[in-house]
């Protein structure tokens, strides 16, 4: 099977989706179809679906839809069987043609016959919507992220844009046209989010995004500081995140600042790949003079070996669905210092299981992270906190509730007449 078939290539692809999977089309299992905008290596949400898609391989019958251009982690799909549609849109488009993207995807899902479509991120969400009422299939869309209107705007006054407002009523019309439930990645995205699109919070099913912990481990293992260019015997702080501004790393500067005035040789690693809060990070990095222990990594494939080399994982993120970065972390072993924002403090449950700061307080931060480096428990807090987390976020668990739910949405499609011509 080709990698990225095109859209125009539709015709065949159900016959071609069950024979990936070793089986006669007509004896398939329950068929799923993912849709997601792109298959970005930088994007959280784009590594935990295809974590969940490759879990659930022994269950459905899977394919994927995307939507724009980014393809990276297309091979992990195609080498577990996943045949992955290529609708070949661009990103930067997106607000004015999701309308032909919609269109585009109808007869891609009458093609491939999905008892139900699984969709994650805004353009896929209100895409998938759209195309699965015309069709008559259910659909289970993610809500990724907080859907805190006030913050949300104070972080992208683009999102108070004539262009926006649009998409946003556009989406809550198509939430409620169809056979739609969500997925929740956590209690403070499902409330937000059924809030902002005035949905009752039943039409929501919290499941939370797993992890696959041996894979951690594995990445983790082998490497030392000295592969990322930083010294050993010093205090090491660590992020991980793209640099745009929810992530609000220019705050994460200014906290290690405070940080260093009492800790002199502590160093900063921010691994990220760049976006458009690069130039507040470096004019941040300038203003406070931390040029010399602060290093910007860029994107790293190997960031999980930093996160276990370092002394704290600190993490100033102002917006969130649930971050992976911060499971991944706990996962690890590493003492976590972060703002307390609703989702930090959901899955950490409080600060039970991290050191939690004021949101959007640099001193406040840096005392967290002071104290993560101080506390004379810290090890024993995070081995109690792995093992939490390897408990509670392991990807076969996850990907299990992930499974029930999707098939309780897709059992009555499937009873009935199925995708209308």
């Amino acid at each position: 099977m080709r990698r990225g078939v095109a859209s125009e290539d539709a015709p065949g692809l159900a016959a071609t989706a069950a024979a990936a999977a070793g089986r006669p089309a007509a004896a398939r299992r329950l068929r799923v179809v993912h849709v997601i905008d792109s298959l970005s290596a930088a994007g959280g949400a784009e590594n935990r679906l295809v974590d969940e898609v490759v879990a659930l391989g022994d269950r459905f019958d899977q394919a994927l839809v995307r939507l724009f251009e980014r393809d990276d982690l297309e091979p992990r799909l195609v080498e577990a069987g996943v045949p992955v549609v290529a609708l070949g849109f661009h990103a930067f488009r997106a607000g004015r043609r999701w309308p032909l993207i919609a269109r585009r995807l109808v007869p891609v899902l009458r093609e491939l016959r999905p008892d139900v479509v699984h969709t994650s991120l805004f353009t896929a969400n209100l895409v998938g919507q759209i195309a699965g009422a015309r069709l008559g299939v259910p659909v289970v869309s993610t809500f990724n992220r907080s859907g805190d209107a006030r913050v949300l705007q104070g972080l992208a006054p683009q999102l108070t844009s004539w262009k926006a407002r649009l998409m946003h009523r556009a989406a809550r019309t198509a939430a409620r046209r169809g056979d739609v439930h969500f997925r929740a990645v956590g209690a403070h995205a499902r409330d937000t989010n059924c809030a902002l699109l005035g949905l009752p919070t039943t039409v929501a099913t919290v499941v939370r995004r797993g992890v696959d912990v041996d894979g951690i481990a594995a990445g983790a293992a082998g490497a030392g500081r000295a592969a990322f260019g930083l010294p050993d015997g010093v205090p090491l702080f660590v992020n991980v995140a793209r640099l745009v501004p929810e992530k609000a790393q220019h705050l994460l500067v200014e906290a290690f600042a405070r940080v260093r005035a009492e800790l002199p040789d502590a160093r900063l690693a921010i691994a990220g790949a760049p976006g458009p809060a690069e130039g507040a990070v470096g004019a941040a990095v300038e203003r406070t003079g931390t040029g010399d222990a602060v290093a910007l990594l860029g994107h790293r494939s190997d960031a999980r070996a930093l996160v276990a080399a370092a002394d704290v994982f600190a993490f100033s993120s102002l917006s969130e669905g649930l971050p992976g970065a911060v499971v991944e972390a706990l996962v690890l072993g590493t003492p976590v210092a972060a703002f307390a924002i609703p989702p930090v403090a959901e899955l950490t449950e409080g600060d039970r299981h991290a050191w939690l700061a004021e949101p959007g307080d640099p001193d406040a931060l840096a005392a967290a992270m002071l104290a993560a480096w101080r506390a004379p428990d810290r090890r024993e807090r995070a081995r109690a906190a792995q093992a939490w987390a390897r408990r509670t976020y392991a990807l076969d668990a996850v990907a299990r509730d992930l499974g029930d739910l999707l098939e309780s949405r897709a059992v009555g499609a499937r009873a009935g007449a199925g995708v209308r011509p």
